[in-house]
């Protein structure tokens, strides 16, 4: 083969090894730099051999591939003057030796670059771990084991509140297995993937360690904790937290008897969103003429969880309510209900019925029962925004009711559908030959539920409700001001430690609007504080809201399932109850849920419930008062 001939036929090779790795890059490696990286600098390298080549079979060197590979590489670490190439090829005449050179001198010049890059993606990892390690030891750190849209939101919202925050997903995933979409997210707030297991990722204690096990599957999360718990349990050390999503009461349990010494926060996603759903949208702006009938559509894990949650809302004076629950598998959902709140039902009114709502039998069904206040939560967003609106089709709108919610994903949803979420009139206007519309009405869909909604108020004080909730379990630990002793990070801890308790103070802390409101009042963020107006106003309605309360409290343990307790009970182990339990709590019994045996326990105990039950009440005052130094921005009370 003449040498003209082998030149034209390396370079084809080189173009089509080109064109090879561009098309390949472009294919199968959009946004992941390090699989780019690595493709294109494989094609650098065969190029370089394919043009390399001829210089030493022009000039009869050794024409072994073994050979010219090697000087490939010698090339490639520019172990190789490549003008002494140039000058091997000056005595061949083809047109294109001038483009030729200069091809060959880029390939030079980039060679050694991509080598580099390719050996730094293999490192990348080792560089990360060993960046945090140093990082670490001055501030603290964000660590997150899975990454989804939960953790991303988390992140996000811790981003926005602490600059250049130490932010970090322990995964076990390989980078080429994220999605694009999360990694520009990870890239935005500056965090960063370490691949090793969040329980050994290393640093110092010096600083707050925050660790958020918020995957899929809670055994998973679970198994995590403990670990953690292990890790960290001998060490006491009160700069480690933790949140852990979870479904099992197993955690719970776990958890609630480990807290001396670790501080664990679980996350009940279903009852988080159900909390936003009464605290945002209240029931008692959906009471009718003394009436509240709430209907539910969908009797799912979240659908039950707000059911338990309107229920406790549900309590106000003078107001009859009940519930309706619409679900293909009415009967499975109402199984679970009765097994989770087993004496719920006997209580407050309950009904459940079977409906597809993709049949006619939904209409039917719809068409039996006039609610004030609709809850859509079938699972799927646009099936829930769908649903929706048939329901405000079926029922129309007369004075604002029913009012109608629907439960999604997103917050975006507040901004690309809900604005255009109207019907208008359309007419032709033949003078301008124009089409117009006239307004109708809005169809006030209303929604909830979004992860960014419920995973931005993660950290507690995020939010005015969760700074209530501290304020609610500080006061009933007789902790009254934030002071040198009591500190925001005291009452936080407090807060934290007994998963029963934690809940309870939730449950008071989203009553007290609709307590505020019972008398008239509400609350308002003007910046001043002002909470005259209920001191003066609430010695008229100590009774009443002593009775709502009792109501709201009876509600709350039995949506949790908790059972009527005898008063024999009591009476066999009369020095136990002295001391302040008045319940079995492995079997979730509870003698202050019927209230008919009042007087005979306080006789029993010697406690005098009435008084109790009003100090809680006297508490508001103070309550807000606490909230509004915990949160940092006062909130009034004022007139409806």
């Amino acid at each position: 083969m003449s040498d003209k001939s082998i030149l034209i036929l390396c370079s084809a090779i080189a173009f089509v090894i080109l064109a090879a790795s561009v098309t390949l890059a472009i294919l199968f490696c959009q946004r992941k730099l390090k699989r780019f990286v690595r493709i294109l600098g494989a094609g650098v390298f065969f190029m370089l051999i394919a043009l390399i080549y001829p210089a030493y079979a022009i000039n009869g060197a050794p024409l072994s591939f073994g050979v010219a590979i090697l000087q490939g590489m010698q090339a490639m670490f520019m172990q190789m003057d490549p003008t002494s190439i140039f000058e091997m090829l000056n005595g061949v005449e083809v047109g294109f030796i001038g483009s030729y050179k200069v091809f060959l001198l880029i390939l030079c010049i980039c060679g050694p670059l991509f080598t580099l890059g390719i050996t730094l993606s293999f490192f990348l990892d080792k560089f990360t771990r060993l960046f945090y390690r140093l990082r670490s030891l001055f501030q603290a750190s964000f660590l997150f084991s899975e990454i989804n849209e939960r953790t991303l939101c988390v992140a996000e919202d811790i981003a926005s509140k602490h600059k250049r925050a130490l932010i970090v997903f322990a995964v076990r995933v390989k980078m080429d297995d994220i999605d694009a979409e999360s990694l520009d997210r990870i890239k935005e707030i500056g965090a960063s993937i370490i691949n090793e297991d969040i329980v050994d990722i290393k640093h110092s204690l010096k600083h707050e360690r925050n660790y958020y096990l918020l995957g899929a599957d809670g055994s998973t999360n679970l198994d995590a904790g403990l670990r953690l718990y292990q890790k960290y349990n001998e060490k006491q050390s009160k700069n480690v937290n933790m949140w852990l999503y979870t479904r099992e009461d197993i955690s719970e349990v776990i958890f609630d008897h480990l807290y001396e010494t670790f501080n664990v926060r679980l996350i009940n996603e279903e009852s988080l969103i159900a909390r936003q759903l009464v605290t945002d949208y209240p029931l008692y702006n959906a009471v009718q003429d003394g009436k509240l009938s709430v209907l539910l559509v969908g009797g799912g894990r979240i659908g039950l969880e707000i059911l338990r949650w309107a229920t406790e809302c549900s309590c106000l004076s003078n107001v009859e309510a009940e519930f309706t629950v619409i679900d293909k598998d009415a009967d499975k959902a109402k199984a679970t209900f009765e097994q989770t709140s087993p004496e719920l039902s006997k209580h407050w009114k309950f009904e459940f019925l079977k409906a597809d709502i993709t049949s006619v039998s939904f209409r039917n069904t719809l068409l039996k029962i006039k609610p004030t206040y609709v809850v859509v939560a079938l699972g799927e967003q646009n099936r829930n925004i769908q649903t929706a609106l048939y329901v405000r089709r079926v029922y129309g709108i007369t004075d604002g009711f029913p009012h109608i919610h629907a439960l999604v994903d997103h917050e975006r949803i507040k901004d690309e559908i809900l604005p255009n979420l109207r019907i208008s009139n359309w007419y032709y206007d033949a003078e301008k030959r124009t089409h117009k519309s006239e307004l109708i009405c809005d169809l006030e869909i209303k929604v909830f539920g979004s992860y960014e909604e419920t995973y931005s108020d993660l950290r507690i004080d995020a939010s005015y409700p969760n700074c209530l909730a501290v304020a609610v379990n500080a006061t009933n630990c007789g902790i009254n001001e934030l002071n040198e002793q009591h500190t925001k990070v005291l009452l936080f801890n407090l807060y934290n430690q007994v998963m029963f308790y934690k809940n309870l103070s939730d449950g008071f802390a989203v009553s007290v609007p609709y307590k505020l409101q019972m008398m008239g009042l509400k609350l308002c963020e003007d910046g001043e504080g002002d909470i005259s107006l209920l001191e003066s106003r609430l010695p008229k309605h100590i009774d009443l809201l002593r009775e709502q309360e009792n109501r709201r409290y009876e509600a709350f343990m039995r949506g949790n399932g908790w059972t009527d307790m005898p008063v024999s009970e009591i009476r066999k182990d009369i020095d136990l109850y002295k001391s302040g339990a008045l319940g079995d709590k492995l079997r979730k019994r509870n003698a202050r849920l019927d209230n008919t045996n009042v007087k005979e326990l306080e006789e029993l105990t010697g406690r005098k419930f009435k008084q109790e039950d009003e100090r809680a009440i006297r508490n508001l005052p103070t309550i807000i008062r606490l909230a509004n130094e915990l949160y940092g921005k006062k909130y009034s009370v004022r007139e409806i």
